[in-house]
């Protein structure tokens, strides 16, 4: 123990003279919801970004405590209480956070990447991305039942070059029906709820589940990769579309939504469909329920196992993807419909947390000549799954390690993908964190990264 003690102390100075360094101002705001709530980071999160129970249940509650905890900070009325009677003979009364409800995290990363690509073998030595992404997030409540949340992301890429786009921008409508939460309704750019505690935005690694929501299956053979942009998906991490989610008995959970497909609208009016069902065994209710369970203090343990389902069914008919065969030849691709089936589990202990997605791809390809002949229809299937660890070994001090598994159809242009991901994180603040990251690409020694990274938000 007295070693260990050391060792924390040594990581500690270490991390503050890192700081120094960087000249990165101390963050003594906190974001958001933590001012309204007059609370910690801490309440909600194992470690930013990485929601514990307590968080989880904050948030699928659109942005509400849960039970009968109400904001520390009064929120600015929009009209009389006695206007609720008088409705519809009066506009119904509602609320408005009584501050700016702005919030800010700040990226910091030192980047050494080494790839093998048509281009041959290309290393990155230690590109200082100062910053390399700074989001801009507003979130509150507005009322008995509604709520919003958006994120304006700046991004700064390794060429010099750099994007800016609005991530979120959506708005919640929450237990419209009565006191319970069964039946809450979402509308706008969200990350779809059907990818709840494995979306890139809740992890506690700074590397997203490429295999899961990068990999494209999109070819003249099935698949074509990686790729993140301007390509076909195995998953969407955002979406543009109406969810509808609901919580029932403390423990089930469901969510349905309707979204934009890869086709544009200007050339089909077909959506996408998606739904996911899950049961909690186990530990703090969904909702935040206790009722006969006893928690130990520590609010990111408990014992606990969520399991479920979900699917995805898509149509990118009309929209062309252009490809080259090996002679040449140009042709056109189109993903007429597609389907995605899997499973996830979660499974809490004490400081332990293991989860993981198995999910199954199904794309229906037609391939067109230049001049518009169809010159093949067929059906290629893909499967994918990782499996992550999550583990606090000292509250400021997390450790995570992730195994990324993707075998792409026979007849792909790719063979599979085997990812590892290991990183080390320590909170020098509730709000900055420092981390170190490596990713390797378990099939070519070549392929990985080692990245220093400095998160903090205010």
């Amino acid at each position: 123990m007295r070693t260990l003690g050391r060792k924390v102390a040594w990581l500690s100075i270490l991390t503050g003279s890192m700081l120094v360094f960087l000249n990165v101002p101390s963050a003594s705001a906190i974001p958001a919801f933590a001012r309204i709530h007059k609370t910690s980071c801490q309440t909600c999160h194992t470690g930013f970004p990485k929601l514990n129970p307590f968080g989880e249940a904050f948030r699928l509650l659109g942005y509400r405590m849960p039970g009968e905890m109400q904001p520390e900070t009064k929120p600015q009325s929009l009209g009389a209480e006695a206007y609720k009677k008088m409705w519809p003979k009066a506009i119904y009364p509602s609320d408005i956070p009584a501050y700016a409800p702005l919030a800010m995290n700040i990226k910091m990363a030192s980047v050494y990447d080494s790839s093998v690509g048509d281009a041959g073998h290309e290393v990155t030595h230690n590109d200082f991305q100062f910053p390399q992404e700074v989001n801009l997030f507003a979130g509150g409540t507005m009322g008995d039942h509604i709520s919003f949340f958006s994120e304006l992301t700046h991004a700064e890429n390794s060429d010099g070059s750099s994007d800016t786009e609005i991530e979120h921008a959506q708005l919640h409508f929450n237990s419209l029906f009565g006191h319970g939460h069964w039946i809450n309704f979402k509308i706008g750019k969200i990350a779809p709820d059907l990818e709840d505690g494995f979306q890139e935005m809740w992890l506690s690694t700074d590397n997203g589940i490429d295999t899961m929501f990068t990999f494209n299956p999109i070819g003249l053979h099935g698949g074509t990769g990686l790729s993140e942009e301007m390509a076909g998906i195995s998953l969407p991490s955002m979406v543009k579309g109406v969810e509808m989610y609901g919580i029932g008995a403390h423990r089930f959970f469901y969510t349905v939504g309707v979204v934009n497909g890869l086709t544009p609208a200007n050339v089909s009016s077909t959506k996408d469909f998606y739904a996911r069902a899950d049961y909690k065994f186990g530990g703090m209710g969904l909702d935040g329920d206790t009722t006969g369970v006893t928690l130990p203090p520590e609010n990111w343990r408990e014992r606990s196992l969520r399991i479920g389902v979900l699917g995805y069914h898509g149509s990118g008919k009309g929209a062309d993807f252009p490809m080259e065969d090996e002679n040449g030849a140009t042709f056109n691709v189109q993903d007429r419909n597609f389907d995605r089936a899997g499973i996830y589990a979660s499974w809490y202990y004490d400081d332990l947390n293991v989860f993981g997605v198995a999910m199954s791809g199904r794309d229906r390809l037609d391939t067109f000549t230049a001049d518009g002949v169809l010159a093949n229809s067929d059906s290629h299937r893909f499967t994918t799954w990782f499996l992550q660890s999550d583990y606090v070994i000292l509250p400021p001090l997390q450790a995570s390690l992730r195994y990324e598994s993707l075998t792409p159809p026979r007849s792909a242009e790719v063979r599979s993908l085997r990812t590892l991901n290991a990183s080390l994180s320590y909170f020098i603040y509730a709000n900055v964190k420092a981390m170190v990251e490596y990713r390797r690409d378990l099939r070519e020694s070549k392929n990985y990264s080692l990245n220093t990274i400095l998160r903090f938000a205010f």
